[in-house]
């Protein structure tokens, strides 16, 4: 049986979307250390807030992107790769689905901190943390395309905007596989391979770490489905759950133990925190994916409290794209007030803007998101013609 067929939604991916998404709010907490134009002399993770019980955030946060690939090759392959396959979905339908969900915040944000970023560069001279002045990277911005159009593995404007841009480069990919129907558990792991040895090989990071994600996504589809089709679904889910718990332990404790800075060659140095190093195929091949196939198979078999999770999951877009521009709004105020960095490495800074950022995702997704993307469909279906001759 399908996995699409035994539940609508799944609220355990969502909650961990969610939490993924704000994983990456702690990594980029450092940015505050260049507050006033340049990289505060002497600074050191260890003066951010609550370092102790958030160390491996503060360290590795950056890696909860893989997560997003893995969870949208989950989900794209469970809702649409039949669809697709079958061309019960059209190419113009899959576009206005995708770009109705993604678009109109990623504008916003873009100009937001466009406009923002102009003013902090009156200021001080020069941007923060990502190059916004110029216009053709703006335009490429403007197609969600920065990442595979030149200039390519370079963050600018709303730099966490680089894995939407590759995402939109996925669902371009995975639409056309679906159509060839290559679409099962090999083509996937071959996929996989070839993004494994380019990114091995130095090919664009950004992009080869997004295949690798995604396609592993859809090879953990495969799985739960094979795994929901056999008897013993519930001692397999077991395993499954146990190999994740497993898996996380060994890589907080490593984070704790901070074997990656001694530059040994044994285990530890599998987590040397640099996408230049081993940590992040270890991360994209075996935790994310035991994770991801873990918490679908509980949710499947078991169902449980997911639910009151799945909020994170709802607004997730919604403060991951909002955060950088939430703090560069914090840095302009700090510019105004005479605030230093040394204000922001205490907790209840980060706790007002954990509070104003959640807020305002909410907002955004629930008052400005959801009807805009109501209305574009609306539209879209109005001109349903031109759509399904496409």
């Amino acid at each position: 049986m399908a996995v699409g067929e035994r539940i609508k939604r799944l609220y355990a991916l969502d909650a961990l979307r969610g939490f993924a998404a704000l994983a990456v709010v702690f990594w980029h907490w450092q940015h505050f250390f260049d507050l006033n134009g340049s990289w505060q002399a002497g600074w050191s993770r260890q003066s951010e807030p609550f370092y102790w019980a958030l160390k491996p955030l503060y360290q590795a946060g950056w890696a909860a992107v893989d997560i997003f690939f893995a969870l949208s090759g989950f989900v794209f392959f469970w809702l649409y790769s039949d669809a697709i396959r079958h061309r019960r979905m059209k190419p113009g339908h899959f576009a206005v689905l995708r770009f109705s969900r993604l678009y109109p915040l990623h504008f916003v944000t873009l100009l937001a901190v466009a406009i923002m970023q102009l003013v902090y560069r009156r200021q001080i001279g020069h941007d923060f943390i990502y190059v916004a002045d110029n216009w053709r990277r703006f335009g490429v911005g403007l197609l969600m395309a920065q990442q595979w159009l030149p200039p390519t593995a370079q963050f600018f404007f709303n730099g966490p905007g680089w894995s939407v841009s590759v995402e939109v480069l996925l669902y371009i990919l995975f639409f056309a596989f679906c159509r060839a129907g290559m679409t099962g558990p090999r083509f996937t792991l071959a996929v996989v391979a070839v993004a494994a040895i380019a990114f091995c090989a130095n090919t664009n990071e950004l992009i080869t770490r997004g295949l690798m994600g995604f396609f592993v996504g859809g090879t953990v589809y495969h799985a739960v489905t094979w795994v929901l089709a056999r008897p013993d679904a519930r001692r397999l889910a077991g395993l499954v759950a146990g190999l994740a718990a497993f898996a996380w332990i060994v890589l907080i404790a490593e984070s704790y133990g901070d074997v990656h800075a001694s530059g040994r060659s044994d285990f530890g140095g599998y987590y040397v925190h640099s996408t230049e190093g081993l940590f992040i195929l270890p991360f994209i091949f075996i935790v994310s994916p035991l994770t991801v196939a873990a918490l679908a198979l509980h949710e499947h078999l078991y169902g449980g409290r997911w639910k009151m999770l799945s909020f994170l999951g709802d607004i997730s877009y919604s403060t991951y794209l909002l955060h950088f521009p939430l703090q560069l709004a914090c840095v302009l105020a700090a510019l105004h007030w005479g605030w230093t960095p040394r204000d922001f490495m205490h907790p209840l800074p980060m706790i007002a803007f954990f509070a104003v950022l959640i807020a305002l995702g909410a907002l955004s997704h629930y008052g400005f998101e959801r009807p805009l993307q109501a209305m574009i469909r609306h539209a879209a279906r109005a001109a349903a013609p031109a759509i399904q001759s496409a």
